[in-house]
Formats: C-alpha cells, structure tokens, sequence
C-alpha cells in the first residue's frame, strides 16, 4: 500500500516528495525489523541480521516504484522518438536522475539518524561491511595512482553489476542503492558524535560521493530502459535508438566514477 501513496506524476513535479518517501519508508522498514530482532549463532558468535532486513524491507516497495517510473521514461521516450521530438540527452533524464539521487539521499539520512539511535548490534552487517572497506582505504596512498586505480576498478564492478542487475531485473539497482545508502548511513552516525553532527559528516563526503553515487543510479537506469524496452517489443528502428540513448546514459555513469575514484584520490 505505501508504494501507491505517490504517484509518478507527482515525483516528477515535485522531486524533493522523494527524499521524503525514502525516509518514511527507510524508517518503517528499521521498525519492522526491530520487532523481528533476528540473530544467527555463527561458530559460537551470535549475529544480528536486523541490518539485512531492514534493506529487504525498504527494497520490497522501492521496487515497485522504481519500476514504474522506468517503465513510463522508456515509454515516454519511445512516443518522442515516433514522433520524431528532438530533445537533449540531459534534458530527457535529468528529473529521473535527480529522483534517484533523492531517494537515495533520503535512505542516506534515515539510516544514519536511526543508526545513531539504536544499539549499535542492530546494522551488525554493515558495520562489518564497514569495517572491510576501512581495511582496504587504509591501504591507499593519497595521489598514488594505484590507489586510483584500485578505487576505481572497484567502483566499476558495482557500477557493471547495477546495470546487469537492472537489465535482467529492470529494477535490481533498487538493491545496489539501499545496500550502499544503509552502510554509508551507518558509517556517517559512527562518525558523528551527536545526532546534530550527522549533517555536518555528510558533507564530507559529498565531493566524491554524489558523483560515484551518480555513476551507480546511471547504470541501474540505463540497464532498466532497456529492459522495458525488449519487454514492450518495440520495433527494431525504435529499439536501436532507445538501446544508444541507454549507452549514453551509461557513459555518463562511467564518466562519474572516474570523476569520483579521481576526487576521492587527488583531492
């Protein structure tokens, strides 16, 4: 029911309905799995899979929804090719690019304010996540090229599985966007010391993330275009376009994780 409560037409309208979506949603989703409390006893050491659950539950509508709204830009697109409406690639995707980015930046701040809140067992599984990924940032060297390199290998594998994901799945980039908005949630309440400070942190990681953030939602989108595309059967003429604008789309994405791994790196 609470994935019908905003229509597309609506997002489209007023994007910032997005970021508010993903919050109420994201928190829903911590309250359902705080009443599960579900722990796994793993070689005599108990694990808290609260933090899973909760991406499950957020995942569940947000796929939806997602889906929907790249089923009416395929569509959208497909009757502006027929009748032969020229418009700027930008221009075409820019409002579900920004929808993205909202909803992703919504789940961003809820995870965090509810990390913060709640004890710190319950995102036991991004916190290890969290962890693993500190251990391999302590290992790059800042300006090094192969720290570059690395950073940026490693961002192209999430960015290829989120277009295979989508293209198989047409909404599986949901996944890749909740999984990474819970850790890097987590990460920012872990570094605030007081709930006020979660907005501050975030800055910090603005520079890099909006763009490797970017790259991810590019990927998943140009591999759900497509997807719609093939299942509507459109024609081969209409097809070839919309399959082109989709490479453009994912271009765009690969452009924004270099631009990232470069900032995270050299900056």
């Amino acid at each position: 029911m609470f994935e019908s409560l905003m229509s597309f037409e609506e997002i489209v309208r007023k994007p910032w309905k997005m970021f508010v979506w993903a919050v109420i949603l994201a928190s829903i989703a911590v309250l359902i799995s705080a009443q599960l409390a579900y722990r796994v006893n793993i070689a005599g050491q108990w694990f808290n899979l609260s933090g899973i659950f909760t991406v499950l539950f957020v995942i569940i509508p947000s796929a939806y929804f997602i889906t929907l709204m790249i089923k009416k830009e395929e569509r959208l697109e497909e009757v502006a090719i027929k009748k032969f409406h020229q418009s700027s690639f930008w221009e075409k995707h820019r409002s579900y690019i920004m929808i993205l980015m909202l909803y992703f930046a919504g789940l961003t701040l809820a995870f965090s304010v509810w990390a913060f809140v709640l004890p710190g067992d319950f995102f036991q599984v991004q916190s290890s996540k969290i962890n693993q990924i500190q251990g391999v940032s302590g290992a790059l060297t800042h300006g090094d090229f192969g720290s570059f390199a690395r950073v940026f290998t490693n961002n192209m594998q999430v960015t290829v599985f989120a277009f295979m994901f989508s293209l198989f799945f047409g909404a599986g980039a949901v996944f890749i966007i909740a999984w990474n908005a819970s850790i890097l949630g987590v990460y920012i309440s872990q570094l605030s010391k007081h709930v006020l400070e979660i907005p501050w942190w975030s800055m910090f990681f603005l520079p890099h993330g909006i763009p490797e953030i970017g790259g991810y939602l590019c990927a998943g989108l140009a591999g759900g275009i497509i997807s719609a595309a093939v299942l509507r059967k459109n024609d081969k003429k209409v097809l070839r376009v919309i399959i082109l604008d989709s490479m453009k789309i994912l271009m765009l994405g690969v452009f924004l994780i270099f631009l990232g791994a470069a900032i995270e790196v050299y900056l």
